[in-house]
């Protein structure tokens, strides 16, 4: 071996080191995020529950004067809180917050090898929680001896290899039957829908393996059959375009090419969209893209094929419009349409800060509250979505208005800011090659 193939290897040896004490740094921070989280779920828990419980005028207290449990109550809203603080700090979503809430209630409370195994390194975060998915199958009872099962085999394999090895041990404890199982999941199934890039996304089918496996090998075999017959497109584009005639039943045969622009092999649908839509592009003297509430920047074509079927309109221009009045004190309680529509323009979702409820789907929050001399003005309106709204009114929360910024304070005082939609700063200028 050279000298110059000896330094490479020492170096690249010293990288492989760093990169597993890397690992091992990370998988035991998101032990120490695990503890932390369930300890915020405790504390808050014990102390706000109380605050909310009794505090005259609570939604708590007004169940408790209609003879009803004000503890049930109370302790929705603290969850409900304790999730919102926890999206707010982590910077992720409030679905997101949850999972991570749940996983560490039962990480911390019944699978305390697991979270030491994942503090010290030998596992991540991906195999703990995983187990834990597979862990709330039992009772709290059965738990230990099915992580003490997992836990005896080795540790220093793939997520999905961990995964494996205990749906198999589960199948030897779990006193239900996988078709028992199989009969209760299929209650869940379901479509989503999840945003991608540049005018894409993901639809996302939830279902039985069988009737999953079935509809994929059709549409791949209709896809190989296309191909065969001199198609160009890939076996990928085929699956799509034979799935989405078959859904909106396109007159387009499955076997014309549309590739250069799908967006025109799709048939008008009629649904309801904001669109925004910059002046100078309607007129064809700018190319900034169309803004689709609730997704973001698409293509013009698109957004006008999506909105061929709409049942009504709201025209947004970039520019400012006037004849708009913003101000109407203590005239009005209900936020006239013209000024909604203004709002909705500044703010683009709900303004709570892991939220991104498109602003359509919101109510309009006085700020400073109407029966407390509260006007319905521009200056005191914010989109919030029904969730948020009554988190606001319900928890301790709190929000004040700061010209266009929405600044909330939580119940442990820590303050987090939104900024209205984001597509309303000035645009970057474009990179050249």
């Amino acid at each position: 071996m050279c000298t110059t193939d000896a330094l490479h290897c020492d170096d690249a040896a010293m990288i492989v080191v760093e990169l597993d004490r890397v690992r091992r740094a990370q998988a035991a921070l998101e032990a120490e995020r695990t503890r932390l989280l369930d300890e915020l779920r405790r504390v808050s828990e014990a102390h706000e529950q109380q605050i909310l419980s009794y505090e005259p005028g609570s939604p708590a207290a007004a169940r408790a004067a209609r003879g009803k449990d004000p503890a049930t109550d109370a302790a929705d809203w603290v969850a409900r809180s304790t999730r919102a603080e926890a999206a707010c700090v982590l910077r992720i979503t409030e679905r997101q917050a949850a999972e991570l809430l749940r996983e560490a209630r039962v990480l911390c409370a019944d699978l305390p090898a697991t979270l030491t195994a994942l503090a010290s390194g030998e596992i991540s975060y991906r195999h703990a929680a995983a187990l834990v998915e597979d862990a709330e199958m039992f009772s709290p009872l059965h738990r230990a001896a099915f992580e003490d099962a997992v836990l005896t085999g080795r540790l220093d394999i793939t997520a999905h290899r961990f995964a494996h090895r205990f749906r198999r041990i589960r199948e030897h404890l779990d006193p239900d039957t996988i078709q028992e199982r199989a009969d209760r999941a299929v209650q869940s199934r379901d479509v989503n829908v999840q945003p991608a890039r540049d005018g894409m996304g993901w639809l996302m089918v939830y279902g039985p393996i069988m009737q999953i496996q079935l509809a994929h090998t059709l549409l791949t075999g209709t896809a190989k059959d296309e191909r065969d017959a001199g198609d160009p497109r890939t076996l990928g584009q085929l699956r799509f375009d034979t799935l989405i005639d078959a859904l909106l039943r396109n007159d387009r045969p499955v076997g014309v090419p549309d590739s250069a622009d799908p967006s025109k092999s799709l048939r008008p649908v009629r649904v309801n969209v904001t669109l925004t839509v910059p002046a100078l592009t309607l007129l064809g003297q700018s190319d900034e893209p169309a803004v689709l509430d609730g997704y973001g920047p698409v293509p013009l074509d698109v957004a006008m094929t999506l909105a061929a079927g709409a049942t009504s309109w709201r025209r947004v221009l970039t520019h400012p419009v006037t004849g708009i009045r913003l101000v109407y004190d203590r005239t009005t309680y209900k936020t006239p349409a013209a000024l909604r529509a203004w709002l909705a323009d500044r703010d683009g979702t709900c303004r709570f800060p892991s939220c991104d409820t498109p602003a359509t789907r919101c109510e309009t929050d006085h700020n400073h509250p109407w029966e407390y001399g509260g006007c319905t003005d521009h200056d005191n309106l914010a989109h919030l979505c029904k969730k948020h709204h009554r988190l606001r009114h319900h928890t301790r929360w709190t929000a004040r208005l700061d010209d266009e910024l929405l600044v909330w304070t939580s119940p442990t005082g820590r303050e987090y800011t939104t900024t209205g939609r984001e597509d309303r700063a000035p645009a970057p200028t474009p990179l050249r090659t």
